[in-house]
């Protein structure tokens, strides 16, 4: 007798989800807040507005990347 299992309901496999889908946000987030700085045109809370980044993210981003904001 076959015994059928749906994964897609198993706790693990929906933390599993969840995690990756918040590194991808997270890389999201990352490569908006780059593209923002590196435009040098936007200032520190419209680009913590529009990534929803915090403004200690951002800075964290900037300083590695040696830009000035």
């Amino acid at each position: 007798m076959p015994i059928y299992y749906d994964i897609e309901t198993d706790g693990l496999y929906l933390q599993g989800i969840e995690k990756g889908a918040a590194q991808g946000f997270e890389k999201e987030m990352r490569f908006v807040v780059i593209q923002m700085l590196n435009a040098k045109k936007y200032s520190l809370d419209e680009i913590s507005h529009v990534s929803g980044a915090t403004k200690a993210y951002i800075m964290g981003i900037a300083n590695e990347l040696n830009i000035k904001v």
